[in-house]
């Protein structure tokens, strides 16, 4: 066991700013560090940050904000002590210019984590469409809930999560019980792509739905592909690759068979058509007529399959790749509503105001702010 109680914002500060200097940390220093973080709610197990932790030594030289801080911060840490005071401001600096879409690059990223009562966990790697990095979510016991795009998912024991690349996620854990999960940050082979063609739930976000019973065996290859990614030992790089196959397979074996499928073909050509053809000004006789159907018999169908209407579907599609443009691009606003499919930014800036809760300019700012502010002593 690890005791919380004796970690300090002092000892975290200086282990952070002794990896940014190229020091070799030895387990006990990325451990004070893990425990640290795990207070926030971030989603990193002792084991794993070891993990993330070798990527960021590698990937050092290209950390440019980060390496900046060292002569910022050198003669503060030259003294015997520092204060609690500057050893968050250092924690939170580090945290901003962090590139914290590293482990969204990484090839694989594997971890567990229990938390208890409600906790915000922000993949905010995800939403970057540069990067083709998929991300499963096992839920072991408990319950949490994922927010992707405009919509909110319950995560449970009887259904997996799998997030798209470039989808925007969050997650938060239930007020009334722990949640205990597994979670893989993976790139995906070309070869593996059919085992992904999972039942879609909203823009970006698919899930496999049955008793946690019928989970074990995929449950019992995360366990294995865990154990074997924290540790070190002979092939473990091919072993790792081939457990993730494993672990594809696995959930591809729970597909609904093709009889039982839960989506009408229809509503399946109607969506592949809206997600082409966002941008443009299309009506709901656009996609009917694409679809084969009428448009009162489509509107139905489409609005008890997926949840959604049609033109609510299109309009939160174009809303989802907005707030990625905001955050992974440095387009002007109006460019950026024009790009979506909404020529007038006065009626753009509305529209993302009343379904995300702030204006695009707030969005581009505060996100990236709020994904910065892993205090727990906040």
């Amino acid at each position: 066991m690890h005791d919380y109680q004796s970690v300090t914002s002092e000892g975290v500060a200086k282990v952070l700013f002794a990896l940014i200097k190229g020091a070799n940390l030895d387990a006990a220093d990325r451990n004070q560090a893990a425990a640290y973080f795990a207070q926030t709610g971030a989603p990193v197990d002792y084991r794993s940050f070891q993990r993330f932790t070798d990527a960021l030594i590698l990937s050092l030289p290209q950390q440019h904000e980060l390496l900046q801080l060292v002569p910022q911060w050198q003669s503060i840490f030259n003294r015997s002590e520092v204060s609690n005071e500057m050893a968050e401001e250092f924690i939170r600096q580090y945290l901003v210019a962090l590139d914290n879409k590293l482990f969204v690059k990484l090839p694989l990223f594997v971890g567990r984590f229990a938390g208890q009562d409600s906790h915000a966990i922000n993949f905010a790697g995800f939403g970057n469409t540069q990067v083709d990095s998929w991300l499963l979510v096992f839920t072991i016991s408990g319950k949490g809930h994922l927010k992707a795009g405009l919509r909110d998912y319950e995560l449970t024991p009887d259904n997996i999560a799998l997030v798209a690349p470039g989808t925007l996620t969050d997650f938060s854990g239930s007020e009334h019980s722990s949640w205990n999960f597994y979670w893989v940050v993976f790139q995906c082979a070309d070869n593996w792509r059919p085992y992904l063609q999972w039942p879609q739930s909203g823009p970006g976000v698919c899930q496999l739905e049955g008793a946690s019973e019928s989970f074990a065996p995929v449950e019992r290859n995360l366990s294995q592909l865990y154990n074997n990614y924290v540790e070190s030992g002979p092939l473990k790089m091919e072993l790792d690759h081939n457990l993730l196959e494993q672990l594809l397979l696995r959930c591809a074996a729970c597909l609904p068979r093709e009889s039982n499928r839960k989506m009408d073909p229809r509503v399946h050509v109607a969506r592949a058509y809206i997600d082409e053809h966002y941008t443009a000004d299309i009506v709901l006789a656009d996609v009917a007529a694409a679809s084969n159907i009428s448009s009162s018999r489509l509107s139905g169908l489409f609005k008890k399959e997926t949840g959604s209407s049609v033109m609510a579907y299109r309009n939160e599609l174009r809303l989802v790749k907005a707030a990625q443009l905001l955050l992974h691009s440095n387009l002007r606003i109006a460019d950026i509503g024009d790009r979506v499919g909404y020529s007038e930014q006065a009626f753009f800036s509305r529209i993302f105001r009343k379904h995300l809760g702030m204006s695009p300019r707030q969005y581009r700012t505060h996100i990236p702010a709020q994904t910065a502010q892993l205090n727990p002593h906040s």
